[in-house]
């Protein structure tokens, strides 16, 4: 087989995987088609980051996942977030992620902003609050007249 890994990082890398806590350490030889779809998505995250990107995007990444296994993927993505100091833009539809996560919210619809809040707002927001507030957002937008 032929491998990318420098031996002399191997250490370094088995010790982010464990600190996933998935088995990942264990898995160094096994192809990664084989790993399950959070070993996979911890170990996208973990490559993403060594990458010291200046901006880390995540698209729907606990999407697919069961709920357990996203829960453990979240908790991943902050320890590592707030360890590399790492600005992040997390996309989701999960509004109890979207409250609790991150300090700032920006809602879209339809291509268009129509939520932004930050600060002490961000910091109490629920997720029943925030849906009312995108309930009352699309009332204000549908009343508006495009056409004159």
């Amino acid at each position: 087989m032929n491998f990318t890994v420098k031996k002399r990082k191997i250490d370094k890398y088995i010790e982010l995987l464990k600190m996933v806590n998935l088995g990942l350490e264990n898995q160094l030889y096994t192809p990664v088609g084989q790993l399950s779809g959070g070993q996979k998505q911890a170990l996208s995250l973990i490559m993403a980051i060594l990458a010291k990107p200046q901006i880390l995007l995540l698209d729907e990444h606990t999407a697919a996942l069961d709920p357990e296994t996203a829960q453990v993927i979240l908790k991943i993505t902050e320890d590592l977030v707030k360890q590399e100091e790492l600005p992040t833009l997390m996309v989701t539809h999960n509004l109890s992620d979207a409250c609790r996560l991150g300090n700032r919210l920006i809602m879209l619809d339809k291509g268009q902003v129509i939520i932004d809040i930050k600060g002490e707002e961000k910091a109490n927001l629920t997720p029943e609050y925030l849906l009312s507030l995108f309930k009352n957002q699309k009332v204000n937008l549908s009343d508006e007249t495009f056409f004159s």
